[in-house]
């Protein structure tokens, strides 16, 4: 994983304690500025009355939905209806008074209209998994301050059966302009990220606004934590699809070719990091084809072959933000 070598001094500090974890910092700090009208998230059962004080000091509304118990897609049961459909964070849902420990998923708002509309998160639920209806998508993503063309073009795309969605905002994005950094939505469940939605493209012109004005403010209060998250963002990446990228200290030194002194596996699922020790061989990548072909100076010592699957399928590709 990569290291978090830099967090918020003090702006938004105390979501970081109270929660006992730094995911989503920026997405809150989004909130408190009144950039995301709405975000979602898991707090520690034995910290939430600490949580829904910190809220209260910044205005936040908080709405409890489940007890939420993480679990590892390979160990969900074959009986449960829906399991093949399961995409990436997945986990049990208990009663809010179930005795049992794991964590309370909350929705946050500074508007209460918006908690009382009514939300929702794919969960399993006894036997099933739960999902929201379609037609919901777009409501919901608007509510999430995501623009509308993304929420559309995930719409279209978010379908694991069917597409790599990482790999479509690649098709959809221009080769001949730069990758803007603004819109790299790699690490947005880690730290570095001004945004927490998939843009609808690379060079989304909503998508750059939005996270400018957002990295604006984070500058002001908090500018070596606001540089730590541009370098983070510019790093050139190795992506097979969202859950499976790796992250590398080099640079993209001509097409589809990444020099590097280090690689990192940038994903929370270290379940899918299965290609660290390979890609540390080597000091070179290039990716011709469903191939990764990794160099030591000008050797070849390995080759990454990527094969077609029917379900979370895997396109390789390198990018570098700017």
């Amino acid at each position: 994983m990569l290291k978090i070598d830099i967090l918020p001094k003090s702006f938004c500090r105390d979501f970081v304690q109270t929660r006992e974890n730094y995911l989503q910092i920026t997405m809150y700090m989004a909130l408190v500025l009144g950039f995301k009208p709405f975000m979602d998230d898991w707090v520690p059962k034995k910290r939430l009355s600490e949580f829904k004080r910190v809220c209260k000091k910044y205005g936040i509304y908080v709405k409890e939905d489940v007890i939420f118990v993480p679990v590892a897609k390979d160990d969900i049961k074959g009986d449960i209806l829906g399991k093949e459909k399961i995409t990436t964070t997945s986990g049990f849902a208990f009663p809010l008074e179930t005795d049992i420990d794991g964590a309370v998923h909350v929705f946050l708002s500074k508007n209460m209209k918006i908690l009382s509309a009514g939300m929702w998160y794919p969960l399993i639920v006894k036997d099933r998994i739960l999902k929201q209806p379609l037609a919901d998508s777009l409501r919901y993503g608007r509510y999430l301050g995501y623009p509308d063309c993304c929420v559309r073009f995930f719409r279209k795309y978010n379908n694991w059966n069917k597409y790599s969605f990482l790999y479509e905002i690649y098709k959809n994005s221009s080769h001949v302009e730069k990758y803007h950094f603004y819109c790299n939505p790699f690490f947005k469940d880690a730290v570095y990220s001004y945004i927490s939605h998939m843009p609808c493209s690379f060079q989304c012109k909503k998508t750059i606004r939005l996270a400018a004005s957002l990295r604006k403010e984070i500058k002001k209060r908090e500018p070596e934590f606001a540089e730590s998250i541009d370098c983070h963002l510019k790093m050139p990446l190795l992506v097979f699809h969202e859950r499976k990228f790796y992250a590398f200290e080099g640079k993209l030194t001509e097409k589809n070719t990444i020099s590097y002194s280090k690689v990192y596996f940038s994903d929370a699922d270290d379940s899918q990091n299965i290609y660290q020790k390979t890609l540390s061989k080597g000091n070179k990548l290039t990716v011709s084809g469903r191939d990764v072909v990794i160099y030591k100076n000008k050797d070849i010592v390995d080759t990454i072959k990527v094969l077609f699957k029917n379900f979370s399928s895997e396109y390789p590709y390198v990018i570098q933000f700017l």
